[in-house]
């Protein structure tokens, strides 16, 4: 399959103004971004492994000390919360900041470590490196 001129021509204009609008000051090279919009939830389960309702979740950013709160908070399933999402693609760093998870119900707590990142040199979206899917609360 050939491409005519014409054709070649409007799609490289189509990518330069794509991957234009993508650059800035945060990001100095051309970059191309999907409008995806990542989350990255955990499950919390209680200690007969059924979902942990109420729970008070809190995140901290290890590196600062700041507490997090992620801005998109849609409708989960009982007993999934959210740790982080792409609101955040300002917060993590490219090599991978740590957010310490406590939740707690009931007197009971749990704590867990989550490593997120934003690479270089784009910072599109925010990568989940390590962590739980699931947190036991309780006996």
């Amino acid at each position: 399959m050939t491409i005519s001129g014409q054709r070649l021509f409007l799609l490289t204009i189509v990518a330069t103004i794509v991957g234009g609008a993508c650059s800035s000051p945060a990001r100095p090279v051309p970059c191309v971004c999907t409008e995806e919009f990542r989350i990255f939830p955990v499950r919390i389960v209680d200690g007969a492994g059924e979902p942990a309702l109420g729970v008070n979740l809190t995140r901290i950013h290890v590196p600062t000390g700041a507490v997090l709160e992620p801005g998109f908070l849609g409708l989960f399933q009982p007993g999934t919360y959210l740790v982080a999402d792409d609101g955040m693609v300002d917060v993590f760093s490219d090599a991978g900041d740590t957010v310490r998870v406590t939740a707690e119900m009931n007197g009971a707590s749990v704590t867990a470590d989550f490593v997120f990142a934003v690479p270089e040199p784009c910072r599109c979206h925010v990568e989940q490196r390590a962590g739980p899917d699931t947190l036991v609360i309780g006996n």
